[in-house]
């Protein structure tokens, strides 16, 4: 079975205590069972840990992973090396897609040193290994990837039809009951309450981010959430106003990572 990628996605490296937007702030951390159990056998990891339905860490009254030191730095790799981090923390940002011939993995929005990669970028797929199970591709699976190449051949301009009848200002009030993270989220939502132009009139002043941020979300998304939901996360992201990249880190942030949010637009913008 091959494994695929952006080919940005080898150049993804961890920014550490650079980044404005720790990771290890503000999550909580679920510990898969493998790396529980060498925990168990640290007094000192074990006793920052709730075993209470998932085991996850305990966060710090400010949000804080109980091991992110005063450096912004994980004193887990520093004692113990990285291969002792729990299996979130060591592939985030990372996701994967999992078909019957194949398995792709990307770089997630959320994380700025990512953002950076992924609107920096044209998107272009490549072979990044095998594993020792090969599995024949299967005829929907063949139609889909078919159809997937035509899409990353259109411009989110071409396909605004697809879009709903919705404002602006009516679409943020919809993003504002959703669930949320960051105070700033609300913030930049506020931007848009008194624009009432319609989401598919809004025009991109940097294309070229528009078209990158398109072909990432139908990589991520288009064989669960559909055409029209990666055609709405482009507009919506490039109608924000300020700094693309921040914006788009937010977005994903806010949205992508929350099932809850993503299925309320479906049903409540899309349907």
């Amino acid at each position: 079975m091959n494994i695929f990628a952006p080919d940005y996605y080898k150049k993804f490296k961890c920014i550490a205590d650079k980044c404005r937007h720790n990771c290890c702030i503000g999550w909580e951390i679920d510990i898969d069972g493998e790396t529980l159990s060498f925990y168990q056998t640290q007094s000192n990891i074990i006793n920052k840990i709730s075993l209470e339905d998932t085991p996850h860490f305990i966060q710090e009254k400010n949000g804080r992973c109980p091991f992110l030191n005063n450096r912004n730095l994980c004193d887990i790799i520093a004692n113990h090396g990285e291969e002792r981090l729990c299996q979130i923390c060591r592939d985030h940002p990372r996701f994967r897609n999992f078909f019957e011939s194949r398995t792709e993995i990307g770089l997630g929005l959320t994380c700025e040193a990512a953002a950076r990669l992924i609107l920096d970028n044209d998107f272009s797929l490549e072979i990044i290994g095998t594993d020792d199970q090969p599995a024949a591709q299967t005829q929907e699976e063949t139609e889909f990837l078919e159809f997937r190449n035509g899409v990353f051949k259109r411009s989110p301009e071409s396909l605004s039809f697809t879009l709903p009848e919705i404002k602006l200002n009516e679409l943020a009030k919809v993003f504002k009951r959703l669930e949320r993270l960051d105070p700033e989220w609300d913030d930049l939502l506020d931007t848009l309450k008194n624009r009432n132009e319609d989401l598919k009139d809004v025009e991109f002043d940097q294309p070229q981010y528009a078209k990158r941020l398109f072909d990432y979300f139908v990589f991520r998304h288009l064989h669960v959430c559909g055409l029209d939901f990666c055609v709405l996360c482009t507009y919506f992201v490039m109608c924000l106003d300020g700094d693309v990249y921040e914006n788009a880190r937010m977005f994903s942030s806010e949205i992508e990572y929350s099932d809850q949010n993503i299925e309320t637009i479906i049903e409540k913008v899309l349907d």
